[in-house]
């Protein structure tokens, strides 16, 4: 496994073209806002998320994806303040994940040489594990974080368990996900010829899975936490005034 603060010896950093679909619906949050324009100490949590990456300058360009709902506000009153934090175009989302991406896959520059995707509300992705990941998909192809499962996993149908899998190579998966831009692009034109895109494809590297590339993993942290429900809103909030992010 490849640690995100080893020395690659490689002065020669790809450009990228950073992808962060914000088109859900956030159910699971319950709120009247989807889960981007929460706050997150007094911040909304896309805007944090920017910022990780305004920060990388092999980061050419941001694009955001939003549900549609949200597009009158991001391209209006919301748009400057995204600009300053990076974002250089604004796509509308469509029904699923994988169709959102590819939306804002189309507006890319075709100079770019790696394509990262990035969950909108992953604040606290660290700067070395985007570099690790940028270099690692430019070098093999394509390159996820992951930390390793602590929790006994269980298979379960109904109300009764099946199956207890061994945790041994077992990984719970993070974003940014990044792969070489023509491995992304013959991952999609496979798909869309063996109808290998649904609503089930909720990791971007499931497709580049299925097309046959070898995927490369990155040590990660858990702090890199995604914010799904009001609880993780609330732990995001305490590990911010905390200082542990």
């Amino acid at each position: 496994m490849i640690d995100a603060h080893m020395d690659f010896n490689d002065d020669m950093a790809p450009e990228v073209s950073l992808i962060i679909p914000a088109a859900g619906d956030s159910t699971r949050m319950g709120m009247t806002k989807r889960k981007p324009w929460l706050p997150l100490g007094g911040v909304p949590i896309i805007l944090r998320t920017l910022s990780v990456f305004k920060e990388i300058d092999w980061v050419k360009e941001i694009v955001l994806v939003v549900n549609e709902q949200d597009e009158a506000e991001a391209r209006g009153p919301q748009w400057e303040e995204l600009r300053r934090h990076g974002v250089t175009m604004i796509v509308t989302g469509a029904e699923n994940r994988a169709m959102s991406v590819f939306n804002g896959l189309q507006v890319t520059d075709p100079a770019a040489e790696v394509i990262a995707i990035h969950d909108a509300v992953r604040p606290f992705v660290s700067a070395d594990t985007c570099k690790a990941l940028f270099r690692t998909a430019s070098k093999r192809g394509a390159a996820i974080p992951v930390t390793p499962v602590t929790d006994t996993i269980k298979r379960v149908e109904g109300d009764k368990v099946i199956d207890t899998p061994q945790r041994v190579g077992m990984m719970a998966v993070q974003t940014p996900q990044c792969f070489r831009r023509e491995v992304l692009v013959e991952a999609y034109e496979y798909a869309f010829k063996t109808d290998g895109i649904s609503d089930n494809i909720t990791d971007d590297s499931s497709l580049v899975e299925q097309y046959g590339q070898e995927v490369s993993v990155i040590l990660s942290s858990s702090d890199n936490i995604k914010i799904t429900t009001k609880e993780d809103l609330v732990l995001a909030g305490s590990m911010l005034k905390a200082g542990l992010v």
